[in-house]
């Protein structure tokens, strides 16, 4: 196993990966901007495309910002494109015709109610949990938003650890969310039991993904030593069978979760190095489900031990604090729906669900080059060298554990 030279992890934070190029439109895409263009007012226009790479953050779309230019007034309308990759069907990891859907559901219905659910009870704008506006004549091949870079929005560089400003921000927005599930339960019964409830993480951890997360596992283990080694290696099959279980879990709590809540899908605004407003995107993996699996898959892969271990028990109360607070808008007592014993008992009892994603999801986002080609492939013939970056956050992660008792 070769491991990648290591990378000076910048102390720029915006994520400077996104790399624009000048693109031909693609045909198909073609009427949809010209009906966005013509609803939002504009008769004569010229069109600009650039095609955006982004060196390993996003596997499942192809992006690029549309510039809408009036002929006459030179006003300008500026689109974010997602369209789905080439031979999409035929991709045997992620079934992305199916999460391409779930993301238009999400952006063109659900969060509707949810915005009108907060209106009602009427929260400040400020306090409210937001997303990013999507265009009606979306589709499945195409989903146009309006473009947040033109906002100064930006991600976090995914080679750095979050700050802690950026960690209280998105746990609070995450609280939120998942309060927002609990909000459909008690306010549309009917609609959460049939749109929300059947919603299943989409991607499938069958004897496939065993495979790669085996492997995944044999790419660290190959450079640890003593009671580190034997301890992983001992528990791999347990550690992959417990993540099967809290991912599809039909008990104890369940809400709305995200399903793929990493700092590379959180849209930031800073002043003077201060966040100012934050937007969540990215909704192809929105499932019924623990709310714990979302918040455990975000603090280990965008943090590391040291972040760790003077934060996640902050982190922890500051999440259930903040939803106890934003239902209170909606008249409802937060222990009816998450009792804070279960969710202290919870917490401790699938902290190691943390461990689970930090195997597999460390190496592939903290890969140093756009390698891991999860198009048109099994996922056991995924192969790709760990970085120095992975590895030292995983040894930590792994040592964590082993001092917590779990392995």
């Amino acid at each position: 196993m070769q491991v990648e030279e290591k990378c000076e992890c910048r102390s720029v934070k915006p994520d400077d990966s996104y790399k624009e190029n000048s693109g031909k439109m693609d045909p198909e895409l073609k009427p949809i901007i010209d009906k966005i263009a013509k609803e939002e007012g504009f008769i004569t226009y010229n069109l600009s495309v650039k095609n955006i790479t982004t060196d390993g953050n996003n596997y499942l779309g192809l992006l690029s910002e549309v510039t809408v230019q009036d002929t006459l007034t030179n006003k300008e309308l500026d689109l974010f494109v997602k369209s789905i990759i080439a031979n999409a069907d035929q991709l045997k990891v992620i079934p992305v015709p199916k999460v391409y859907g779930i993301e238009i559901y999400f952006y063109l219905e659900l969060s509707q109610i949810l915005e009108k659910l907060q209106a009602d009870a009427q929260i400040p704008i400020e306090e409210r949990y937001t997303t990013v506006k999507c265009y009606k004549e979306s589709s499945t091949e195409h989903i146009v938003m309006e473009n947040m870079i033109k906002k100064s929005f930006y991600t976090w560089n995914r080679f750095d650890v979050i700050s802690l400003d950026f960690a209280e921000t998105a746990i609070k927005q995450l609280a939120k969310f998942h309060a927002l599930g609990f909000v459909l339960q008690e306010k549309r019964p009917k609609y959460y039991e049939e749109k929300i409830m059947p919603l299943i993480f989409p991607i499938k951890l069958d004897e496939e993904f065993h495979k790669f997360f085996v492997n995944m596992a044999d790419n660290i283990l190959d450079y640890l030593e003593g009671d580190a080694k034997s301890k992983l290696k001992k528990n791999i099959t347990a550690i992959f069978e417990k993540g099967q279980k809290f991912t599809y879990d039909r008990e104890p709590t369940l809400t709305l979760c995200h399903g793929d809540y990493r700092a590379n899908n959180i849209l930031i605004k800073t002043l003077e190095g201060k966040i100012t407003d934050m937007v969540p995107v990215d909704y192809q993996f929105l499932y019924h489900g623990s709310p714990l699996n979302d918040i455990l898959y975000f603090i280990f892969g965008a943090t590391d031990g040291e972040f760790r271990q003077k934060h996640l028990d902050y982190l922890k109360n500051l999440y259930y604090d903040a939803m106890k607070q934003f239902l209170k808008y909606f008249d409802m007592d937060v222990q009816k729906y998450y009792p804070k014993e279960e969710y202290e008992r919870l917490f401790k009892e699938r902290l190691d669900f943390g461990l689970f994603h930090s195997i597999w999801y460390l190496q592939t986002n903290l890969a140093q080059k756009e390698v891991v080609d999860f198009s048109n492939t099994q996922l056991t013939d995924v192969t790709f060298g760990i970085s120095e970056l992975a590895l030292g956050r995983m040894k930590e992660v792994v040592d964590e554990f082993i001092e917590w008792g779990y392995l």
